[in-house]
């Protein structure tokens, strides 16, 4: 992977791999990141790594200074490091970091069904899809959580990252749309969560 000076920088380049000991991911130019995504040495970077590069992605993405479509390809980067981050384990915790990013997205750049990650039906289906419980069931949990077991505050907290970055852009979720309707009910249970 070429390591350029700066994120927007294409000079400057050296060598890295994904080894522990090497500084990792700063100063490699988006274009370098995206290839590096590709390669099978990916795969053998650890959390921690997949944490630096989402950092570094998140950081892109905010660049007021950059193209929209660098800012939204920056984006990207950040919910594929998540997505490498968590594997198949912890999907609450890898939901409720990739609903961050995407819903910063969707406030900067707006909704776009055609943009998997801006589009808002989508993300609540997400969301839905890894609560774990039925919003009843969270909703009598929520009165009962200072007396809950540490792992049921756990799971409503869980549940309460995964739906507080939707407050930004609560606005679109109106409508007819099952999903949007759900969300919005989840949303009002928000301020009694853990």
């Amino acid at each position: 992977m070429s390591v350029p000076e700066s994120p927007s920088s294409d000079s400057s380049k050296e060598t890295h791999g994904c080894d522990e000991g090497q500084t990792g991911f700063r100063g490699a130019s988006l274009e370098d990141l995206e290839e590096y995504l590709l390669k099978p040495e990916a795969s053998s970077c650890s959390s921690e790594r997949w944490e630096q590069l989402r950092d570094i992605a998140v950081g892109g993405v905010q660049r007021h200074d950059l193209s929209d479509e660098a800012r939204l390809r920056w984006g990207r980067l950040a919910l594929s490091a998540i997505s490498r981050k968590y594997g198949e384990g912890s999907p609450q915790r890898a939901t409720a970091e990739a609903v961050n990013v995407r819903t910063y997205m969707i406030k900067e750049f707006g909704v776009s069904n055609a943009d998997p990650a801006r589009n808002l039906s989508a993300l609540c289906s997400d969301i839905r899809r890894d609560l774990e419980v039925p919003l009843n069931v969270a909703t009598r949990l929520a009165e009962e959580w200072r007396s809950a077991p540490r792992e049921q505050m756990l799971q409503l907290r869980r549940i309460k990252n995964m739906l507080t970055p939707l407050f930004p852009v609560q606005a679109l979720l109106e409508g007819d749309d099952p999903v949007l309707r759900d969300i919005r009910a989840w949303l009002a249970l928000v301020p009694r969560l853990p």
